[in-house]
């Protein structure tokens, strides 16, 4: 969890923030539950079949509500679905932690919450039942607990569930926490701390709460069967990209490094051997070890900060030129960027895209795909975009369009709309901020229809941005290229 034991939580009370610009847009995060407050909130989960309706998680640190509220977007109030104060050991880096729905909640009512346990704090996963008679309730005395864990320690108790596109549940545990993992956990396979599991919460054998998927790296022996990856020092927020099922992981670092890493079955992420791109012990072979996507170092900049929250990939539609992004934030300082990973490794690009939002606990995926981001002192946001990037006051605003149909197939027809006959750059993005092409650097007089060859410039079919600007304006479009 986020290094909650030397901050006072703050509260963002205003409703819309303009945040530092992207290349591709200006971005603007707007309370998505005005008149709402949350306490101490932890996650944001959405439930299959509910396209508008939200789950918060509220962790119980000071508040005595260690419960998950539901409401949908443009509600007044939210209501209780799950009430676990009588149960929840909640403090510091403990509490109600997270959330996750079963595949098929809208038939069989299945959803799993990670908390920790009264009263000595152990960690604790367990399944409810959907009420029957309030469809929008979980029943408390339904309780199956499927697995516990003792907790040496009371930080690093991860915290984040979630179902995989394989119908399997995922599970962050951190290495067991004080510092420097005492306990060697990262690179113990006979422990489940340190470690992301998966497991099979739908066949299970008998006598069992659960079953191990037989290709999990463990599965056959040599460590234990439920470890998906290892080598993870406190995964406090993991999630699939929800285009290509891809994991992506934010692990919490110890002195110098925060990371992210993107997960396959079997890897070792180094804990407590390496930190970041370098050896946390004396010495290592990095070699022997999966390498993060991105790090970034312990301190006050722009690129810096102190405790990751993982975020998400966005594939919303609000926001121009972030299709594709791995979006995440600091907790301690006030920062929320935006990651283009590159092919190979080391050649991922940040852009830091607020430095306005306070104590961010969660970036989760909302209604519309569209980006939430949860901030420990109440109140949660919903990002927008506008469609310039230029200084404040100026406008780009029908400085380009697409003339035609979208999706395009082929060619794309654009129209280019300036005045004075000012020189207009436009460039060809795809999804991962990559440059493609320069479409024209002439001036526009007025008008300019401009028609784009796609197949020979080998555009392959995804989504791509056009991105033209001038000396002071600037706006992106969003193609859709079909097959």
């Amino acid at each position: 969890m986020p290094r909650f034991s030397s901050l006072t939580p703050l509260a963002v009370f205003g409703l819309t923030l303009l945040l530092a610009a992207a290349p591709e847009a200006q971005i603007t995060a707007t309370n998505a539950f005005p008149g709402v407050s949350f306490q101490s909130p932890v996650e944001m989960g959405m439930a299959p079949g509910q396209p508008n309706r939200v789950y918060v998680v509220e962790q119980g640190n000071g508040t005595g509500r260690a419960r998950i509220l539901t409401l949908e977007v443009g509600d007044s109030a939210p209501t209780v679905f799950l009430d676990l104060d009588d149960r929840v050991r909640a403090g510091g880096e403990q509490g109600l932690l997270g959330l996750a729905f079963h595949p098929n909640y809208a038939a069989n009512g299945r959803v799993f919450v990670h908390y920790s346990g009264q009263p000595d704090g152990r960690t604790v996963v367990s399944e409810f039942a959907r009420a029957s008679g309030d469809p929008l309730a979980a029943d408390p005395e339904s309780e199956r607990v499927i697995l516990e864990r003792s907790q040496p320690f009371g930080n690093h108790n991860g915290g984040k569930i979630a179902f995989g596109p394989d119908g399997f549940l995922y599970i962050g545990l951190g290495d067991g926490g004080s510092g420097n993992d005492p306990l060697g956990s990262g690179q113990d396979t006979s422990t489940i701390l340190g470690a992301l599991l998966r497991i099979d919460v739908d066949t299970v054998p008998a006598g069992a709460t659960y079953g191990i998927p037989v290709d999990n790296p463990f599965a056959s022996g040599g460590g234990r069967g439920e470890i998906y990856a290892y080598g993870i020092r406190n995964p406090w927020k993991f999630s699939f990209d929800s285009l290509t099922g891809d994991l992506w992981l934010g692990d919490v670092g110890q002195g110098r490094w925060e990371e992210i890493n993107k997960v396959r079955n079997g890897g070792n992420y180094g804990w407590n051997r390496v930190e970041g791109p370098e050896c946390f012990q004396r010495t290592c072979t990095l070699s022997d070890y999966d390498a993060p996507v991105f790090s970034y170092p312990h301190n006050n900049t722009d690129q810096g900060g102190l405790s990751i929250t993982g975020g998400i990939v966005y594939r919303g539609t609000d926001v121009a030129g972030l299709e594709g992004a791995y979006l995440y934030a600091d907790f301690v300082f006030p920062r929320l960027w935006s990651l283009f990973s590159g092919t190979t490794p080391g050649t991922a690009t940040s852009t830091l895209l607020s430095s306005s939002i306070s104590n961010i606990s969660s970036i989760n995926e909302g209604p519309g795909r569209e980006a939430y981001v949860v901030t420990y002192g109440g109140t949660i946001f919903r990002l927008q975009g506008t469609s310039t990037a230029a200084a404040p006051g100026a406008s780009g605003a029908g400085l380009i369009r697409v003339d035609g149909p979208n999706p395009v197939r082929g060619e794309a027809a654009l129209v280019l709309s300036a005045s004075g006959g000012e020189p207009v750059r436009v460039r060809l993005f795809d999804a991962r901020g990559r440059e493609l092409a320069v479409l024209n650097e002439g001036a526009v007089a007025r008008e300019m229809r401009l028609v784009v060859d796609l197949e020979t410039l080998g555009v392959a079919a995804g989504v791509v941005f056009v991105l033209a600007e001038t000396s002071t304006l600037r706006q992106s479009v969003r193609l859709v290229v079909t097959g």
